[in-house]
């Protein structure tokens, strides 16, 4: 039996710099490792292009066959650009990138190490929060996701495992796999690795032009998810008409959740901007 290699090994020297001490996860289209950086002695989280389709000879990595390799390097680029994207956001609650380059025949990015949990690993072990924490949850992700448009950017796959809770109970939103800019024709996007359950209908639509309406939707989804500790009903679900029920949570957040996770997209909180206001009444009481 042949045993695929996914991830490279434990002390593997990287850009002549970073250092790797163990895997820390792997996605639709890389592997993340933490390592150590020689130049600073601090902890970084590495991220590399090793898509499905891919295989590794030695660190070398190749797509499996030759009619893999044009779509190989059409997502390498795609790769380096979610790099592009997440550099010009600086937003403390954004995790922030620190280098890129190419090795092995493909592409690492740094990023800040952050110890802590995602979102869904907290509610898992810990259980559902309450409505007044949840909304201010729901507010630091989406001052997060604001400077994420006001870069003209949409992040486009928000979902419980792309936000992180770090140890000092800071909010950090990751993963920009299905970043994209804001009314940019897309050909294909369902060509992007995307949570059922968190994305609106319209995205699944290949004549789709992107809005910020999509991070708004899956907002809403992180907010049912943080009251229930359930993933929503996926939206290609609901529009055949299984109902998203809302009975049991509290009337503040059903208001919200109602709007936010409309399947309408101009019902809708048009951005993270006009969805803080909405939620400042719930947050202070007036």
């Amino acid at each position: 039996m042949i045993t695929i290699q996914y991830y490279l090994n434990e002390g593997t020297i990287l850009k002549k710099r970073y250092r790797i001490i163990e895997p820390l996860g792997r996605g639709g289209f890389g592997m993340t490792y933490l390592c150590s950086d020689f130049h600073t002695g601090n902890s970084v989280a590495v991220k590399e292009f090793f898509p499905r389709g891919a295989e590794r000879e030695g660190n070398f990595v190749k797509p499996i066959s030759s009619d893999l390799k044009e779509a190989y390097f059409e997502r390498l680029s795609s790769f380096s650009e979610e790099f592009t994207i997440m550099s010009k956001i600086d937003d403390d609650r954004v995790v922030k990138v620190l280098d890129l380059f190419t090795e092995n025949n493909t592409a690492y990015y740094v990023m800040e190490f952050i110890s802590g949990r995602t979102l869904r690993d907290s509610v898992k072990s810990d259980g559902v929060v309450d409505e007044s924490k949840a909304l201010e949850i729901i507010d630091e992700i989406l001052k997060g996701v604001s400077s994420i448009h006001e870069r003209g950017y949409i992040h486009g796959d928000l979902k419980p495992t792309n936000v992180m809770l770090t140890d000092e109970g800071k909010i950090k939103v990751m993963d920009f796999g299905a970043a994209c800019l804001k009314d940019v024709y897309l050909m294909n996007s369902l060509s992007k690795v995307v949570s059922l359950s968190y994305t609106c209908p319209e995205k699944f639509l290949s004549s789709s032009t992107p809005s910020y309406s999509w991070d708004v939707y899956s907002v809403g989804g992180i907010l049912f998810f943080l009251l229930s500790g359930e993933d929503p009903i996926p939206s290609t679900e609901r529009i055949k008409g299984i109902p998203l029920v809302l009975d049991l949570f509290p009337r503040k957040a059903r208001r919200i959740l109602e709007k936010s996770m409309s399947l309408v997209a101009d019902k809708r909180y048009t951005d993270a901007d006009h969805f803080r206001k909405a939620l400042r009444p719930r947050l202070f009481g007036f």
